[in-house]
């Protein structure tokens, strides 16, 4: 089945992530982009296209599809006007700086509107996690004990071209911080495992960045069958990684996503799958796109879905210590 391709989006936004939707929206023969900022982006090569419009706002006759791509203090207002507008809206993880009443507002809206209104976390459609999802249903591995998950890079090398005080995820205030950040680790953790009945986090602020968010979050979340699993997300590891280990009481599954490899130890003996589809990040930028498109239209892709706006607030909640929900 083919995906529907809408004629017209608007991307909110001018950033590196803004830029990479511009350029999959233009790979995918949409006739056009309407990019809304108030910045001079009159070097950005991306916007040199002919079928690319730059507005400093949104404008009156804005398309019926909308990306929000902006600082994170910013998704919630931009996506309540956009639905307002009469668009349909894929939010950028995160959706909000945190739970609350304009996020509430924003699912109000967007149900009285009619619109679809869903959010951006592209690792979901990384084949990996569908291939671990199959190995949890399956059972050959036994019954699940617990796992740890783990993400780190050094924060200056995510954008070596600017000051570091610079990004937005230096800033509390506006929403960056480690935890919002790589909030995809507790995305997919909702994802495979479910709804943890409890839970407990701890956000460190060690200052060596000279940024005034916090750079380090451990949480520890706990399920109805006895399962537990860590998170542990931080600025500041010089060689990246992003890996999860599962311990089960039949065997283990280890995921490295940086390296490229799941291994799979059960029987005594372990098999290691490097095969790259399971690991194509600029992939996923697309299917997530292809799954917002089908979702307006009510047709269903086989694999992952977006969250929902009531599921990204859970992740938020769960970036939360407990006894604060």
């Amino acid at each position: 089945m083919s995906v529907p391709v809408p004629e017209r989006v608007c991307v909110v936004g001018s950033g590196s992530i803004a830029q990479r939707h511009v350029r999959n929206l233009l790979a995918m023969a949409v006739s056009e982009v309407v990019v809304v900022t108030a910045r001079d982006v009159s070097e950005v090569e991306e916007f040199g296209d002919p079928r690319v419009r730059v507005e400093p706002v949104i404008p009156a006759n804005c398309p019926r599809v909308a990306i929000v791509a902006n600082a994170t203090d910013l998704h919630v207002a931009t996506a309540r006007a956009l639905v307002a507008a009469g668009a349909h809206v894929l939010v950028e993880k995160p959706a909000a700086v945190g739970p609350g009443d304009d996020l509430n507002a924003l699912c109000a809206e967007a149900e009285a509107a009619g619109a679809t209104v869903l959010v951006a976390y592209n690792l979901r459609f990384l084949g990996v996690f569908r291939r671990i999802a199959e190995l949890l249903e399956g059972g050959t591995l036994g019954r699940r004990l617990f796992a740890r998950i783990e993400v780190g890079q050094w924060l200056p090398d995510w954008r070596p071209d600017r000051p570091v005080t610079e990004l937005y995820s230096a800033s509390a205030e506006r929403g960056g911080g480690v935890a919002l950040d790589l909030s995809h680790e507790v995305d997919y953790l909702y994802m495979l495992f479910g709804q943890p009945v409890d839970w407990v986090t701890r956000t460190s602020h060690t200052r060596i960045l000279g940024i005034d968010a916090p750079d380090v979050f451990d949480g520890v979340y706990s399920f109805d069958d006895g399962f537990s699993c860590t998170v542990h997300m931080d600025y500041l590891e010089r060689t990246p990684r992003r890996r999860i280990r599962l311990v089960a009481s039949a065997g283990v599954i280890e995921c490295d996503i940086i390296a490229g490899t799941l291994a799979v130890t059960a029987g005594g003996s372990t098999v290691i799958d490097d095969d790259p589809t399971l690991f194509d990040a600029r992939g996923s930028y697309t299917a997530e796109l292809e799954a917002f498109f089908s979702a307006i239209t009510g047709q269903t892709v086989e694999g992952a879905t977006l969250p929902s706006l009531e599921e990204a607030a859970r992740v938020l909640e769960l970036l939360a210590d407990r006894k604060a929900c």
